[in-house]
């Protein structure tokens, strides 16, 4: 390979001075390169440039769908996506494989342009749309990736290609400053952008800017069937980009919400919202008729909230999507939930128990009967627990049926009901009759009223084990919640195995995690007991930032939970009809660590962060 050696030595002259024009890397210089950098060796190298031909083929089928179409012709393959293509490890790392990103970072160190990883929700998409046409941008792979000063920052794939620099500077007429990227960040941000508001705007067009909010329907509604069907490609396609944009993001729900003057879409990720998009009214009208034909919902209903769910398929897999919608102002917000099955059906290891949590929930769940109950705000993780708990439990020897509002996830291994209110198919019916089905272990979506809260106990009675979910701020909470609903204590006591409480909290990101310590403000805000002199000493771990997590140190999330144990002590509480404090208090005697207290362990163990803990926590200590 040394044929490359001279090359490179006239690129690297080239880096000071713009003055020559250079054409971009080959596949010979760019393996000249990585191999500079220890990114592979010298076989490696030489095997890639055997395997050229079959490389090519596979990133044109990835890409295309076949080596043979009209979209093959005209995709043109670049050296990294080949090299990429070739999945090797580097030596200097045997768990690490070079692919787009790591060469973008490797081309970014030989020019003097800096690397930039795209990070989708922080780009200005008017910008992007702008700026170029869809066109120009996939010919010349660039995108915009935001402002320096007076100059747009520019991202490419070949800094040393000064000819495209120039074409692309001398195309803009104003002051650029060039990064370098991955192209599949480049084109992935073209298609969403470009492709997304191309749709939009063409379905805009045909809609004719009809824009009427839904205080006007009410009174003179107008069914939008017509209005969709003239832009029913145009709106399809918006709705597949919205929905692959969502799944690879990782956005646990989708929120479309008319305002006054425009809709805006919005994904909620790790538990937080961020802005997508901005949609013309019109538009926004009929995609949400196309996200309600999809869940089977009434188009033509448009002042009754509705529930609906559709069922599709990401990566071979399904996933599932619960859909509702709401008359509001301005117009129909729908909002999406999406239920990865991944996440849903985790193992009952992957939750995130302690081995001390782990062992007293075992002993609960696999008591003959009984009743467990979780509890939590929504989107705290009590479905993904209790599906978690009922896969590890489901076996050819146990019939367990589950009545539920609605079916999150359909699972061959238990027999779900599904809440129909209209029919009289309510909580408390479809336990009546799950009774007389006989089921070993019983889950009921949740306990919101006296008739399904002492059904719930009854069941357990009787020799069944029962699962429930119920809203309280707390573990012991939950135990005068059903007090309240009017279930007798001395029968609660003797049912109830364990309560457990729950919060999701955001993890520190692996990848640009490091050490730290707390400063003796948090140790205080927290409320630990720690001699002043040692206040400076807490070790604790946090994210730096880097275009892995966004640049916010936190990737993904963890539960902690309060495990009340159901012992002696809190058995005669809750005969005896003592308050929430007491039993709570009664639990922390018997070994309960509370959230707070759970929160400042995975603190501790380097797993979340201090913001996170008081973020989560505040006024549950």
């Amino acid at each position: 390979m040394g044929h490359a050696d001279s090359s490179l030595i006239t690129r690297s002259t080239s880096r000071q001075t713009d003055a020559e024009i250079r054409p971009p890397l080959d596949l010979p210089e760019l393996l000249e390169l990585v191999m500079g950098q220890g990114g592979l060796d010298e076989s490696q190298c030489g095997e890639i440039e055997a395997r050229t031909l079959t490389l090519r083929s596979q990133v044109l089928k990835e890409k295309t769908g076949s080596v043979r179409s009209q979209a093959a012709a005209r995709y043109t393959v670049s050296p990294a996506e080949i090299i990429a293509a070739a999945r090797l490890a580097s030596p200097k790392n045997r768990h690490k494989i070079v692919d787009e990103d790591n060469l973008a970072r490797m081309i970014s160190a030989e020019s003097r342009f800096s690397y930039r990883k795209i990070d989708p929700l922080k780009l200005d998409n008017d910008l992007i749309a702008q700026t170029f046409s869809r066109a120009y941008a996939l010919r010349h792979v660039v995108v915009p990736v935001g402002r320096a000063e007076d100059a747009i920052e520019l991202a490419i794939t070949d800094p040393f290609d000064s000819e495209l620099r120039e074409s692309i500077q001398s195309s803009l007429g104003q002051p650029v400053a060039f990064v370098v990227s991955s192209k599949k960040d480049i084109l992935g941000v073209i298609e969403r952008v470009h492709g997304f508001r191309s749709k939009v705007n063409k379905a805009s067009e045909e809609l004719g800017g009809e824009s009427t909010t839904a205080l006007v329907e009410l009174v003179e509604l107008r069914s939008h069937d017509q209005l969709a069907a003239s832009s029913e490609e145009h709106v399809i396609a918006a709705v597949d980009y919205l929905l692959g944009y969502a799944f690879d993001q990782r956005a646990s729900d989708i929120h479309l919400e008319p305002k006054a003057d425009e809709a805006s879409i919005r994904f909620r990720i790790d538990g937080i919202l961020h802005e997508i998009e901005k949609l013309p009214l019109s538009v926004h009208g009929a995609i949400v008729s196309r996200i309600k034909v999809l869940a089977r919902m009434d188009i033509a209903e448009r002042r009754r909230p509705q529930d609906g769910r559709i069922k599709t398929q990401r990566a071979n897999r399904e996933v599932e999507l619960r859909v509702s919608s709401l008359s509001t102002a301005f117009g129909e917000k729908v909002v999406i939930r999406v239920f990865d099955p991944n996440v849903l059906m985790a193992e009952l290891h992957d939750l995130g128990f302690s081995a001390h949590e782990r062992e007293r929930f075992e002993g609960w769940i696999t008591s003959p009967s009984g009743l467990v109950l979780v509890t939590g705000p929504t989107g705290s993780g009590k479905t993904t627990t209790l599906y978690s708990t009922l896969r590890y439990l489901a076996s050819p020897e146990t019939n367990i049926t589950t009545v539920e509002d609605p079916i999150e996830l359909v699972d061959p291994r238990f027999s779900q009901v599904q809440v129909q209110r209209q029919v009289d198919v309510t909580f408390a019916e479809s336990l009546r009759s799950i009774l007389r089905q006989d089921p070993d272990i019983i889950m009921v979506g949740e306990i919101r009223d006296a008739e399904t809260a002492r059904m719930a106990v009854q069941a357990a009675l009787t020799g069944h084990l029962v699962f429930s979910t119920v809203h309280t701020r707390d573990a012991a909470g939950a135990i005068t919640r059903l007090v309240e609903l009017g279930v007798e204590p001395f029968l609660l006591s003797s049912v109830l195995r364990g309560v457990v409480a729950q919060r999701l909290v955001r993890k520190i990101c692996s990848a640009c995690a490091v050490d730290g310590r707390l400063q003796p403000d948090q140790v205080a805000a927290l409320g630990l007991k720690v001699p002043v002199e040692r206040r400076e000493q807490l070790p604790v771990r946090f994210g730096q930032g880097c275009p892995e997590c966004r640049q916010t140190g936190l990737y993904g999330r963890l539960g902690i939970f309060e495990m009340l144990d159901v012992g002696r002590r809190v058995q005669g509480l809750i005969r005896e009809g003592r308050d929430a404090n007491e039993i709570g208090e009664a639990a922390r005697i018997e070994g309960m660590q509370t959230l707070r207290e759970s929160a400042i362990r995975r603190l501790a163990e380097g797993d979340t962060t201090f913001e996170e803990v008081l973020r989560i926590t505040t006024d549950r200590t």
